[in-house]
């Protein structure tokens, strides 16, 4: 069982938390039968990862509206929320909770990929009552050791002087071979009256400490409500000897493991995927 002061403390932690005012777009149901009546399906709120958006969930979010009204949230120092020095996984959560109350009524499904799934973790373990179930996307619920260094360098270039993206591509070439995270990284180029610029906090993110400690920053605590943890195939984000520690924060937790697929599951093995997220989601 939970420690309820532990959950107590953490709550009030959370709240005296300095947030920010989370960006976000939204798909509405298109059942116009059911849309915003009280038998419309709980929501469903998207967190991305590092270096990600809420644009990266566009076309996942579009799918699932078929079902329920999907939120597609930006993080600090991502996309179009706001940057701020600090980004730690109790910031992430305090902004999450603030988000929820600002633009929510009733308890969601909140599914997280990798940095947002750390994120949502955390949210179910301290404000249960928020989560009508959880879903978390290929990250586990401890410490991991930080490894983006290329992605960051690239994330450091000064693009102010290329005047296109595919010369930017030929510079970020040098630094990281992959085509594909190349483009992922991409996503975050701003273009403006002054040339290209990085519209994601770069140095905010390259100090964070979120990666550490999170069995030492969410004690004795549990969230019993039905739990998915997706892990991808080709991915070693999520280990067998994580499976018991999943167990132990969320007693209802199912892991499934998805042929194919890398740590990008939702792009790696998109078909798989949705089928995935529509049983869970139906059960």
């Amino acid at each position: 069982m939970a420690d309820t002061s532990s959950r107590t403390e953490l709550q009030n932690r959370i709240r005296a938390t300095e947030t920010v005012a989370l960006s976000h777009s939204f798909e509405p149901f298109k059942n116009s039968k059911q849309q915003g009546s009280s038998s419309e399906p709980a929501p469903l709120v998207l967190v991305h990862g590092l270096f990600g958006s809420s644009r990266n969930w566009q076309s996942i979010a579009q799918v699932q509206s078929d079902e329920r009204p999907v939120y597609s949230v930006d993080q600090r120092n991502h996309g179009n929320s706001p940057h701020h020095p600090s980004h730690t996984l109790y910031d992430m959560v305090a902004d999450l909770y603030r988000w929820h109350r600002e633009h929510l009524k009733k308890p969601a499904v909140y599914l997280g990929h990798s940095m947002g799934g750390l994120a949502v973790m955390g949210l179910a373990l301290v404000f249960p009552d928020l989560v009508q179930k959880l879903i978390v996307v290929d990250i586990a619920p401890r410490s991991y050791e930080p490894h983006h260094g290329p992605e960051f360098q690239a994330l450091e270039m000064d693009v102010s002087g290329f005047s296109s993206r595919q010369q930017i591509d030929q510079a970020m070439a040098q630094i990281h071979p992959l085509p594909a995270v190349r483009r992922f990284l991409q996503m975050n180029l701003v273009r403006d009256t002054n040339g290209y610029r990085w519209g994601i906090n770069v140095s905010a993110l390259k100090n964070a400490a979120y990666l550490e400690g999170f069995q030492e920053d969410f004690p004795n605590l549990q969230y019993e409500g039905t739990t998915l943890a997706m892990k991808g195939e080709k991915s070693n984000y999520i280990q067998d000897s994580d499976k018991e520690l999943f167990r132990q924060f969320f007693p209802a937790c199912k892991v499934l493991e998805l042929k194919g697929a890398d740590h990008w599951l939702h792009y790696s093995a998109q078909d798989t995927f949705l089928e995935t997220l529509r049983v869970f989601l139906d059960s």
